[in-house]
């Protein structure tokens, strides 16, 4: 299968889940793919509007024409190329909204790139906390996810060894792994500002298997309704959804 029949599969929802993570994948991963996606959506939005112009076109040809025929009335031809226009805006419409909304996993992806491309080396922080920090905004993901875990272990009450963990873990797509950190999180009660529900959420909406996005709106609506950290992130998440 040629790069363009996989692209247009894509886009008609032809590809199953599997076929969809690897596509979005090699977006991220192929700058030359990420380009000919890119072709393929500034073509079809100009192919659009070819074909309205051609249809509106098609009904001034019929429109002239029928100017000479004493059988059907002007005002009614003009009913009909406005009810067929209006059908056209219709489907245009609904094309473009179809394949302009995000899905649940570009949603995630975009909260991820935007706020954990890189992570803040805060002042005070532990020495092994900022060395994880400084592996991870590096892209050594594995060596520091391994001093995260190992800090998280000998001192479990670190929810920050344990949120830069889970990050790290969503980083390298083992999503599983980053719900039971941040589930620990979820059920810390010493925290005075618990992100634990935002963070799973925002995970589920990046894993996208069957009833996560179902799990990921009852808790971004909890932490919304609730005040909780992230409460801002989570509304306007709610409203892209």
């Amino acid at each position: 299968m040629d790069n363009m029949e996989l692209i247009e599969k894509y886009f008609k929802g032809l590809l199953n889940g599997g076929e969809k993570k690897v596509f979005e994948q090699r977006i991220q991963d192929d700058a030359s793919f990420a380009s000919e996606v890119a072709f393929f959506i500034s073509s079809q939005n100009t192919l659009q509007q070819s074909i309205n112009e051609e249809k509106k076109q098609r009904f001034r040809d019929l429109y002239e024409a029928q100017k000479t025929s004493v059988k059907t009335p002007v005002i009614k031809i003009w009913k009909y190329v406005a009810a067929a226009s209006a059908i056209i805006v219709l489907l245009l419409t609904t094309w473009f909204i179809r394949n302009n909304k995000s899905s649940p996993q570009q949603i995630a992806d975009h909260y991820i790139q935007q706020t954990w491309q890189t992570l803040p080396v805060t002042m005070g922080m532990q020495d092994s906390l900022q060395q994880g920090i400084k592996l991870y905004n590096s892209g050594n993901f594995n060596e520091a996810l391994l001093l995260f875990e190992t800090l998280s272990l000998a001192h479990p009450e670190n929810t920050d060894a344990k949120k830069f963990a889970g990050i790290v873990c969503l980083r390298l797509n083992d999503y599983d792994k980053a719900l039971n950190y941040f589930s620990e999180i979820e059920a810390s009660k010493n925290l005075y500002s618990n992100p634990g529900k935002f963070l799973k959420a925002i995970t589920l909406l990046k894993r996208n298997n069957k009833g996560d996005l179902d799990e990921a709106k009852k808790l971004l609506n909890e932490v919304a309704q609730q005040h909780l950290e992230g409460d801002t992130e989570a509304t306007e998440i709610l409203k892209k959804l």
